[in-house]
């Protein structure tokens, strides 16, 4: 489970800032919290904010972390890597963009993180330790990068052999990242289970594909049953989805996709109608609704922008719930989103340290936080009026 996210020097976000999934002491909704050895970890984190905030951009901080993760072993290595450092700076386009996650796999929490500019990987580094609550442990070194050194932890000597292979003091290697490179050559251990945690990520934005719900659903009885009865649910005159592979004799194969309607002649008969022709909402549940019950099934980490637009919000409030059931999410997915709707901005629904607040200031440089930040707000405070009248910052405007 993701446990904390730091990033720094990401589009509008210039100073270092961290998003927290680990719970604080506060006593609401804590049966909605994963307790892993006694530590209390978050399964949903909302994110609030004006239009042009910087909501979208924490999202995308952490997708570019996890992208680069899995693309490294692969890169043109003659090519300068991709970056997005905050652009209103002339310091900032030079200088070293910073990602760092903590996860939980096991019994153990990992801190990996790199710092990353144009040319090349400046610093990578990898902890471990173990995870228990009110215990006092020392992490250890898996590996440290800095610049054209990198040393292994005294348990980890098997990673650098593997290193070695690559030539970890060629400039060809600066340009790739260690955990990547090595993951892929074992079969099992730490990085080949990071590796694979950041594997499972996904990330959903309000310009949706097709493909993978196709792929979810048509290889996934299961999940294919649970989404026909959610879409019913949605809207009762929808039957459910039907999908048909058409194949071709060049070897090319397409799907339709066709909403079930009864017919109002006859109501054994069906009238199938394209999925395009649909409305909104149900086009929008068809491409983001399989790959959440994917993720509630085999645990991980998604990632929506805007989940709550075309959305009705006992529907949106539906998903977020999911998250929150132990019985539905027994594998201990997270989700995190950005929404508009307040409607799940209270303390009814969500914790304080559940809501995060993302407000940009006059030099263009967005700042994040949670409402566990504010000491005096009480647990049971009407949120969402303090927050519309602009007691908590990033709303679109103040009243003067």
């Amino acid at each position: 489970m993701l446990i904390q996210f730091k990033f720094k020097n990401h589009k509008s976000f210039y100073d270092e800032n961290v998003l927290d999934l680990m719970a604080t002491s506060e006593k609401r909704h804590i049966e909605t919290t994963v307790n892993i050895n006694g530590n209390k970890i978050l399964p949903v984190i909302a994110i609030h904010g004006a239009n042009a905030s910087g909501k979208s951009g924490i999202l995308e901080a952490l997708e570019f972390m996890f992208k680069t993760i899995k693309e490294s072993s692969h890169i043109d290595i003659n090519q300068d890597l991709q970056v997005n450092p905050f652009a209103f700076s002339t310091k900032s386009l030079v200088q070293n963009s910073e990602y760092e996650f903590s996860i939980c796999l096991g019994d153990y929490e990992y801190r990996y993180g790199f710092a990353i500019n144009k040319d090349g990987f400046d610093e990578e580094w990898l902890y471990q330790k173990k995870f228990a609550a009110n215990t006092r442990v020392s992490q250890k070194i898996i590996f440290e990068r800095s610049e054209d050194k990198v040393e292994f932890g005294s348990s980890y000597k098997k990673y650098k052999k593997i290193w070695d292979l690559f030539g970890n003091d060629s400039p060809s290697s600066k340009k790739i990242l260690i955990l990547s490179n090595v993951a892929i050559k074992e079969t099992d251990g730490v990085l080949r289970q990071i590796y694979d945690y950041v594997c499972k990520f996904n990330f959903k934005i309000e310009h949706f594909y097709n493909k993978t719900s196709i792929d979810i659903l048509t290889k996934d009885s299961s999940l294919y049953n649970k989404f026909q009865k959610i879409i019913n649910e949605f809207d009762p005159c929808l039957l459910g989805i039907k999908i048909d592979e058409i194949n071709y004799e060049n070897g090319e194969k397409r799907y339709v996709i066709n909403g079930i309607h009864k017919n109002l002649e006859n109501n054994v008969i069906h009238s199938l109608i394209p999925l395009h022709k649909e409305s909104d909402g149900t086009i929008k549940i068809f491409n983001i609704m399989p790959t959440i019950l994917k993720n509630l099934e085999e645990g991980g980490l998604l990632c929506i922008d805007e989940l709550d637009i075309k959305f009705h919000p006992l529907l949106f409030k539906k998903i977020v719930n999911m998250y929150k059931n132990r019985k539905i999410n027994k594998n201990n997915a997270q989700l995190i989103y950005t929404a508009h709707s307040t409607f799940m901005f209270n303390n009814a629904d969500l914790r304080r340290d559940q809501i995060y607040l993302v407000d940009k200031d006059k030099l263009g440089k967005s700042h994040l936080y949670s409402l566990s930040e504010f000491r005096n707000l009480r647990a049971d405070s009407d949120y969402e009026k303090k927050y519309l009248t602009g007691q908590f910052g990033a709303i679109p405007f103040e009243d003067e």
